[in-house]
This record gives C-alpha cells, structure tokens and sequence, in this order.
C-alpha cells in the first residue's frame, strides 16, 4: 500500500508539473501576442544567420552582411501599416553574429499532430539554448535565415514561421543577387508569427481576392503586386511570377486583419 501510495502521488505530481508547464506556456503565448499585435511597441526582430551548408562560401557571405541589406523589411512593415491607418512605431532590425548548429528538422510530409507539437517544442528549445540569456526574451521575434549556396533546379527547404513562440526559419541564398528575394520570404514568415496565414493554394497560385494585391482590379490579370503572404504575382489564372523584391508586394485586407491591423 505504501508503495503504490507513493506511486500514485508522483504520477499526480508529474502530472502537475505538466500541466503547470502547459499552462505557462499558454500563458506566455497568449502575453506576447497580446504586446507584438497591440502595435503600441515597436516590433523587435532578431535575425540569426545560419550557415546551413557549413562551407567557407556561405560563411564568407554571412560575414558581409549588414543590417541596412534587411533594413526594407522593417521599411514595408511601417509603409504597409500606415495604409491602414496604423501609426506603429519602427521595427527594430537586430543582426545577431552566424551560427552553425541547424534548427530541428520539421516533420516529413502530412505530420500528424503529436509529431507537430514534439518537433514545436523541440524548435522552441532549441532557440532557448541558443539564447544569451537564461531568460527567454518574451516579445523578440527571432528569424533564423539559413543560408545555402543552392544548386541550379533545385527548390530550398520549405521555410516556416510559427506564432507559438514568435520564432521562424527561413531558408535563403547566400548570393548577394538574391538578397531581395531573400528579404519577401523573411518577411513572408515574420508575418507568419504575428498570426498571418498562407494565402495560395494549389500548385503556389494565389488565391482570389485575398492572395491578390487587388482583388478589385478590372481587369482581374495581370496583377502589378504580390499580396506578401500569396508570395507571387498573379499574371494570369494559371501563372504567377515571385516578386522581385518587397516593392512588389502589400499586405492584403485578410492579413491587415489577421495581424491586428
């Protein structure tokens, strides 16, 4: 009796613990969504470079950026926000030093849940030992840009953004002819983590009217923006080209109200 007492009461321990873990987590979530999407604060941005290939190439480009070669994301923010009449203060662009340890891997293709959540919080884990401080910086958008030299043909890893934890990973170009691409697909995911959802579907195209820059435009084609979380400018209804930069692109009605614009 006494050992099965003693079984009992640290299973329900462990289970207090749990749920006490749970419960801070969702907690958290829900403040720092609270403080990012009031848009009183400015957005901060952590940008971690990544060498994803471990080469002297990627590293060599890693070790010339600078912070005014990501400066039109935080640009577009404020430009994009004032169309809607949201006076947000300036996001603030912190480039932080390259990294060679690779984020988890995401689950394969079709991921069930439980797969999601584990591979979620491993991600979220792995930011945290990735940290300066033991303390987890509640409220920084932290954007990890794994860069690749890429080969010809070949489509990069799917990059993602994830609002639990405000954290995306973008996988980008280490070639100077690509930065401003670079910086639609880095701005697509931080979008991602305000709480902003894809806006294409089939084979990428995008979808009417939300994944249009117009969806009221006569005529409908060819599109002259990118709705940024469409990712692509509708040319015709079978074609859409990927924008050159972010000039290119707007933020949609749908996504204005997504983000608490």
């Amino acid at each position: 009796m006494t050992h099965a007492a003693g079984w009992f009461s640290f299973r329900r321990l462990r289970i207090a613990l749990l749920l006490g873990l749970f419960a801070f987590v969702a907690a958290t979530h829900y403040w720092e969504q609270h403080v990012v999407r009031s848009w009183q604060q400015p957005l901060t941005i952590e940008l971690h470079p990544v060498n994803g290939d471990a080469s002297a190439a990627v590293g060599g480009y890693i070790g010339a950026l600078t912070p005014a070669q990501f400066q039109e994301i935080a640009d577009f923010v404020q430009t994009q926000a004032s169309r809607y009449g949201i006076k947000a203060p300036a996001p603030q662009l912190l480039l932080r030093p390259e990294m060679k340890d690779l984020p988890p891997t995401p689950p394969g293709n079709k991921p069930n849940a439980l797969e999601v959540i584990l591979w979620s919080l491993k991600l979220r884990y792995w930011v945290y030992q990735h940290g300066s401080s033991w303390l987890p910086g509640f409220g920084v958008i932290r954007l990890f840009v794994v860069y690749h030299v890429g080969q010809p043909g070949v489509a990069l890893d799917h990059s993602l953004g994830l609002r639990e934890g405000l954290i995306g990973v973008v996988h980008a170009y280490a070639r100077p002819v690509q930065d401003s691409q670079n910086n639609v697909v880095i701005t697509h995911e931080l979008l991602h983590t305000l709480g902003a959802t894809d806006k294409y579907g089939a084979g990428g195209l995008p979808l009417f009217p939300e994944g249009y820059g117009d969806g009221e435009r006569v005529p409908r084609h060819p599109q002259d923006f990118a709705e940024i979380m469409a990712g692509r400018v509708a040319v015709s209804e079978t074609r859409a080209e990927i924008p050159a930069d972010l000039a290119a692109c707007v933020i949609g009605y749908k996504t204005a109200h997504e983000i608490n614009w």
